[in-house]
């Protein structure tokens, strides 16, 4: 049998402050808290249950492991953890000697479904293994965020992981771009932490000197904002191209002489390495083998293809 394609999607990991008074407890904002997190959430006190029509499911996180190797020195701390969706009870019509009747099946042990999850730490982006089964909705992502939510509060912190699409390559750009006058844009944008680019990092000075963690802009101008790079509303797509937003982005303006609104940057971008598919599964039990190695290598250059290492903000390049 051919060995089949892993395919990923790319996201971004920001911290959300919820708490008001430091009492409430503590902020994340270093890696380490977010390993503590990570770490934590694999305890089966975690697991979240959620119902559907005919199907009880139980979503656990597993198999936390930090791949450590000579060949990964360049993307230092990568953690994995397996998330699994298990079949706990399904109800349906069932056959019996005599007729068919409505039932409720219990499973033990239950049947589950999972996905492999990759922590590029430094860069706070999660690449997250494509299963249709378990991704046709955003109940994974929901689900995923409530366990790491209550890893979170365990530790007594008052921030919170979320995990915002990357979206793809230039897509929110390539929409800014492509108004000829762009009369609106509104969009709620989450200060990076890890990565600085020359094209926001005015913005990102301007946020952290505020004391800012999320900033809601809607801005108008009925003859046209400012596309240049130097600008404002430049800076914002660009932080919200980079995953730092929550959300889609909405823009409104002129394109071939007709108004239009477009809504960007929901879907996450995509990538794919060849014959890696069966391979993960095995990845926390050999993670320093080569093989192991060499395929998480495989993994960071296709995320660096897909969101390359910003360029540093002047001054430190």
């Amino acid at each position: 049998m051919p060995e089949r394609p892993l395919f990923f999607d790319l996201y971004r990991l920001n911290i959300v402050d919820e708490g008001l008074l430091p009492f409430m407890g503590a902020v994340i904002r270093g890696d380490d808290e977010i390993l503590r997190v990570l770490s934590a959430s694999t305890s089966s006190r975690f697991d979240r249950i959620t119902e559907s029509e005919r199907t009880t499911f139980k979503w656990s996180l597993r198999e936390f492991t930090v791949y450590e190797a000579e060949t990964l020195k360049k993307s230092p701390t990568i953690v994995g953890l397996t998330l699994a969706r298990s079949v706990m009870v399904q109800r349906g019509r069932t056959v019996t000697d005599h007729s068919i009747e409505d039932a409720q099946s219990e499973l033990s042990p239950p049947s589950a479904d999972t996905a492999f999850l990759l922590f590029q730490i430094p860069r706070h982006l999660v690449v997250a293994e494509y299963n249709s089964t378990l991704m046709s909705t955003n109940l994974w992502r929901d689900s995923l965020q409530s366990i790491l939510d209550d890893a979170a509060r365990s530790l007594e912190f008052q921030s919170v992981i979320r995990l915002e699409p990357v979206p793809r390559e230039a897509e929110i750009l390539g929409v800014f771009r492509s108004f000829q006058s762009l009369t609106r844009m509104r969009v709620r944008l989450r200060i990076p932490n890890p990565e600085l680019d020359r094209r926001t990092e005015r913005l990102r000075r301007d946020l952290a000197a505020g004391g800012i963690r999320e900033y809601t802009q809607d801005m108008k101008n009925p003859r046209g904002l400012s596309q240049s790079e130097e600008h404002l509303p430049f800076a914002t797509a660009a932080m919200a191209q980079a995953g730092y937003k929550d959300g889609e982005i909405t823009m409104t303006g002129y394109k071939d002489g007709r108004r239009r609104t477009i809504r960007t940057g929901k879907r996450a971008a995509r990538g794919r390495i060849d014959g890696l598919k069966d391979f993960v599964r095995g990845m926390a039990a050999n993670a320093r083998s080569k093989e192991t190695q060499a395929a998480i290598a495989s993994i960071l250059d296709e995320v660096n293809r897909i969101a390359e290492l910003p360029a540093p903000p002047e001054g430190e390049g």
